[in-house]
């Protein structure tokens, strides 16, 4: 089986991290989905908690590979 990983920066710190491009928490920005980091999810829901905002839930697999046939890669 063939697995997909993105790599890219975090919209949030601008580290660069591995997801699960269709799993992964993004913010979009004119339009386009802007993944964000573990790191910066985390925070954001330390923050959401904090000022009575209802969590984000983090879909299982958002920072692991994906099968390639489960996003429309394969061959």
């Amino acid at each position: 089986m063939e697995y997909i990983l993105c790599l890219g920066p975090c919209i949030g710190c601008g580290t660069l991290f591995t997801f699960n491009p269709e799993r992964v928490p993004s913010i979009r920005i004119d339009g386009v989905r802007q993944p964000i980091c573990r790191a910066c999810f985390e925070r954001r829901q330390a923050h959401r908690r904090a000022n009575n905002l209802p969590v984000e839930t983090l879909l299982p697999g958002a920072y692991d590979p994906a099968p390639a046939d489960s996003i429309g890669f394969d061959d």
